[in-house]
């Protein structure tokens, strides 16, 4: 689908968030800091509200909340949630104005009531979960999502790490810089998903071509960018060949809770 205004204005905000940070000297906005990278938030957005009706949404670890603003403007009612303190303050750039997180410090639980979303999204969290703190909050996590979740509610997982993806074993092999300790095969995260309570509806692969090239100098980064819609568009199709995509970078996963 080609982008419409809309996603062009998206697209600006989330450029204009991403160059204040820099500004500040922040540099936690690596993910937002190119093109690509915040072309393919805006392809995850899309596809969400194309796929699940809207509803009542869970940005489940909303970090600085570019999910959160997204979906918003794509009609779901979202609720913004992190772990961390209540009062953390975040930086004064576009994206964070306008972005109110519930926080807590448990590393598990929710502060919601049972059965209150539609939707829960992980975007780029389920596999970080365990670095919190004790080994098995990853099956509690999944507890607690199908908790909050209605029957039959959605389970929106994007930018889930592969076990055998090919850009991370270069970046280890290299020392390029950070890797994902927990990565995960088709087959295990359908058992886990399973022994939470999910049924998993469609399983992709994507990310066969990077999105976040961080670490790579500056003109390299520029020119690449300058290809996002036709690098994304060819990324797709390659992610979707037979064996090849077993080393793609990341899982999508759309799961229901069972009822």
């Amino acid at each position: 689908m080609s982008p419409n205004q809309r996603d062009y204005d998206d697209y600006e905000f989330l450029l204009a968030t991403s160059r204040a940070g820099k500004a500040q000297g922040l540099s936690n906005f690596a993910h937002l800091d190119q093109p690509i990278g915040i072309w393919n938030y805006i392809r995850i957005a899309n596809e969400i509200a194309e796929r699940i009706p809207s509803g009542r949404l869970l940005d489940w670890g909303c970090g600085f909340g570019q999910m959160t603003y997204l979906l918003r403007r794509r009609g779901f009612d979202v609720t913004a949630f992190d772990v961390g303190p209540e009062d953390a303050a975040l930086p004064d750039v576009p994206l964070c104005r306008e972005i109110h997180a519930v926080r807590t410090t448990h590393p598990t639980r929710l502060p919601f009531p049972d059965d209150c979303f539609d939707v829960v999204l992980s975007c780029g969290v389920l596999e970080h979960v365990d670095e919190f703190s004790a080994k098995g909050n990853e099956t509690q996590s999944l507890a607690e999502i199908g908790r909050v979740l209605k029957p039959r509610g959605y389970f929106a997982i994007y930018q889930l790490p592969q076990r055998y993806t090919w850009q991370e074993a270069v970046i280890r092999k290299l020392g390029l810089g950070y890797t994902h300790p927990r990565r995960y095969t088709s087959r295990e995260i359908r058992m886990l998903l399973a022994r939470a309570g999910f049924d998993v509806e469609e399983l992709r692969r994507n990310n066969m071509l990077p999105k976040n090239m961080t670490g790579v100098p500056e003109p390299a980064r520029a020119f690449y960018s300058r290809f996002s819609h036709a690098l994304i568009r060819i990324d797709s199709a390659l992610s979707r060949v037979p064996g090849l995509n077993r080393i793609a970078g990341v899982m999508e996963i759309l799961a229901r809770r069972n009822a």
